[in-house]
């Protein structure tokens, strides 16, 4: 499978693929943004995020887990490949602040880690209103990584 139709099954299952843009787009590593359609409640957003990997049949991999941080590590590597990544990698530890940043300012945010069999990790973000009032926003990564040496 490829990282652009990992990316368009998770952007269609969350009804975020029209007017999607893509942040990312090569070969291996595909990043896109999007609005939703879907109207959810702030705390319903995690176990949005869990029907959408048991669907897709995406591996979850706990954040708080060593493979979650090797993982990571081996898609900063790929980033830094395959794009013009300047800044160094904050791991698990950039996300959980990122997720910290979003919800200091009136956002509800949640995401999941995950891996297919074909080698792909998959990032999903969810984030919307904490008065549940607009859209949820969602960013999806699928990055295709090299093998292990």
């Amino acid at each position: 499978m490829e990282v652009i139709e990992v990316s368009r099954q998770v952007m269609d299952y969350l009804d975020a693929f029209k007017g999607s843009k893509p942040v990312l787009h090569e070969q291996e590593a595909m990043i896109i943004r999007g609005k939703s359609a879907n109207r959810l409640k702030p705390e319903d957003l995690m176990t949005k995020l869990e029907e959408l990997f048991k669907d897709l049949n995406i591996k979850e991999v706990q954040s708080s887990s060593t493979r979650a941080s090797t993982l990571t590590q081996r898609v900063d590597e790929k980033l830094h490949k395959v794009t013009e990544v300047y800044d160094e990698s904050n791991g698990i530890a950039g996300i959980e602040k990122l997720k910290q940043s979003f919800e200091m300012t009136g956002f509800k945010a949640d995401y999941k880690i995950g891996e297919l069999p074909s080698d792909i990790v998959v990032y999903v973000v969810l984030w919307l209103d904490k008065s549940g009032f607009g859209p949820m926003f969602v960013e999806s990564m699928a990055i295709k990584l090299d093998p292990e040496e």
